[in-house]
């Protein structure tokens, strides 16, 4: 299926267009890179035991690579154990310099065609919207977190939106198992979830034949603002 759908201009909710943070937004490998290096720096003031250093960074490049096993229920578990000293230090990541370019082309093109974005990510994420405002010059996001492995955070997150007066038509990601979760969500169409292939973990075939149609190596290639279906 073609990642674009026939436009329909009568809406009583304004359509709203949901993004993974880490690989769809920003680089993950190169972030992911400062994380490690990160704690492994903390870790050795801290006196972790090398034994737990070693699990810890296994299982996050595990991660990073998008390895089934690390990238379903156990995310927020391995994201929590990466991050522990350094947030118990108040060290945050610089988002912006790791911000995709196809990314935000992308998301310049569905506000300039009057729609709204969210960024829908697995842990909280202080300074991104104001990171992406200042390379915008405005305002771009909403932010959500939660878990994505389960179909019901997407219903939460989504019923949320409604009440104010949004509706989430689409949902990008680049691991399959989210994409997964939010197709059993029953919340959007089937040409509403959108893979971007940034590792090369998932052939379009396994993408396929989870039900998820869009599969991309550019988010360029994405029509955003013709996926929009009516309620």
């Amino acid at each position: 299926m073609e990642c674009n759908g026939k436009p329909v201009v009568s809406f009583d909710l304004k359509p709203m267009h949901s993004f993974d943070l880490w690989g769809v937004i920003v680089d993950k490998h190169v972030l992911g890179k400062w994380k490690i290096q990160t704690y492994e720096e903390l870790a050795q003031k801290e006196k972790i035991p090398k034994d737990t250093v070693r699990r810890v960074v296994r299982e996050y490049r595990n991660l990073l690579d998008g390895e089934p096993w690390a990238t379903g229920p156990r995310k927020s578990e391995i994201i929590d154990a990466i991050d522990g000293p350094a947030l118990a230090h108040g060290i945050r990541p610089h988002y912006a310099s790791a911000f995709m370019k196809d990314a935000l082309c992308a998301m310049r093109k569905i506000l300039d065609a009057g729609q709204k974005l969210m960024i829908f990510t697995s842990k909280p994420a202080p300074e991104l919207g104001e990171q992406l405002a200042a390379s915008h010059g405005e305002k771009m996001v909403e932010i959500r977190w939660g878990d994505k492995s389960n179909p019901h955070s997407f219903k939460e997150v989504c019923q949320k939106e409604t009440r104010l007066g949004n509706r989430v038509v689409t949902h990008t990601a680049d691991e399959l198992p989210e994409l997964m979760a939010a197709r059993k969500s029953g919340l959007f169409h089937e040409n509403g979830l959108i893979y971007v292939n940034r590792n090369n973990c998932n052939s379009k075939d396994r993408v396929t034949e989870e039900g998820i149609h869009c599969y991309v190596d550019d988010l360029r290639d994405v029509k955003y603002s013709s996926l929009v279906l009516n309620l």
